[in-house]
């Protein structure tokens, strides 16, 4: 597989998202990655903007969610930025799952889902925008 590489960047939105995230799938078909890797990407990257969209802006305010994915041989390194309020996922506190459901807080499993998908997870906050960067390492198919 040769370096190959996706970006876009969308209106922080629901319907904006499921369309992105239908081009990355179809992107990563056409360039060799295994479905079960293509599917742990487009899980991380809705719930990342999916957080962001949720929580990162106030009532009425408009953002933008950026999204690049670069694949290079066997490595998939996927980046979202939002220019919503700052959010680092990599302190987020770790959900209780073992206790009963009901007696849980809600929130987090999504970002435990990312944490232990990825290979690794890395956050910053540049200029205003937040920078998750995300990797996976996988067998290309032939």
């Amino acid at each position: 597989m040769q370096c190959a590489k996706f970006e876009r960047t969308i209106e922080a939105g629901i319907e904006p998202l499921i369309e992105v995230m239908e081009q990355l799938e179809a992107f990563c078909s056409a360039a060799g990655v295994p479905e079960p890797v293509t599917v742990q990407l487009n899980l991380v990257l809705e719930e990342l903007a999916t957080n962001a969209i949720k929580y990162g802006y106030g009532a009425g305010e408009q953002g933008q969610i950026g999204v690049c994915l670069t694949l290079n041989g066997g490595r998939a390194s996927l980046t979202v930025t939002d220019d919503g309020n700052e959010f680092d996922p990599t302190v987020a506190p770790s959900p209780d799952i073992h206790s009963k459901l009901e007696e849980r807080a809600i929130g987090g499993l999504g970002i435990l889902l990312v944490m232990r998908m990825m290979d690794s997870v890395c956050y910053q906050r540049r200029d205003g925008t937040n920078v998750v960067a995300v990797s996976k390492t996988f067998a290309p198919l032939q």
